[in-house]
């Protein structure tokens, strides 16, 4: 049987980018070897417990909803072709959530997806650029046309480094997303008033991060 490394499976309202307020199933999958400072998912890094697919089908099965996110850890880092395939056949909507920093090789499965929340990583996450961007990928999940293109900022000033991403990766606005990056309600709204304008004036999506307003930063909901 094919086995994937999971850091927890759980069921919950998505709380960010394009699809915020869907129920959903989430597969945390195991693994990122990216390392941002600020990750509030750090717990994942060292991969998971092995989980056969059928298990995990099952469990997702099991909720009420047929939309599920599968969520990491960075989910290319293991192959998820297999999964994406059962997920489809069992007739759920897939969300892959991806930092987009994997060899190009990895990603090709992401054409099953229905749609992808791609979040490359700023300066601010402590990574080299050379590790946290990878043009190509990058051009890869745009040109499917099922790509958001999510970044967290954390001062005013990182909007500058989102318009050159945006004009280098050739982006189209409406498929733009800023989210502030918080861990409590407090903040999140706090640094939401300068976002909402940045947001306003180039013409991008604003991102809540819903389950932080309703319930903190708490694991598995």
């Amino acid at each position: 049987m094919r086995t994937l490394q999971v850091s927890e499976i759980f069921y919950s309202i998505q709380g960010e980018g394009a699809s915020c307020g869907q129920a959903a199933a989430f597969i945390r999958l195991g693994g990122c070897s990216l390392g941002c400072q600020w990750c509030d998912t750090k717990y994942t890094w060292r991969g998971g417990p092995l989980w056969e697919e059928q298990r995990i089908l099952d469990t997702v099965k099991g909720f009420p909803a047929r939309r599920v996110v599968v969520t990491g850890g960075e989910p290319f880092e293991q192959d998820i072709t297999s999964l994406l395939h059962a997920l489809r056949e069992a007739g759920f909507t897939i969300e892959i959530e991806t930092a987009g920093f994997a060899p190009l090789a990895h990603v090709q499965c992401a054409a099953l997806a229905h749609q992808l929340n791609v979040s490359p990583k700023l300066a601010h996450s402590g990574v080299p650029y050379e590790r946290r961007i990878n043009i190509p990928v990058l051009h890869f999940l745009r040109d499917t046309g099922r790509a958001y293109f999510k970044f967290v900022v954390d001062q005013p000033a990182d909007v500058t480094e989102v318009d050159t991403l945006v004009a280098t990766l050739a982006l189209a606005p409406e498929r733009v997303l800023l989210m502030p990056q918080a861990l409590t309600a407090a903040a999140v709204l706090s640094k939401s008033l300068w976002l909402v304008e940045a947001c306003k004036s180039r013409g991008y999506g604003y991102s809540p991060r819903l389950h932080i307003l309703l319930w903190g930063a708490k694991r598995g909901v």
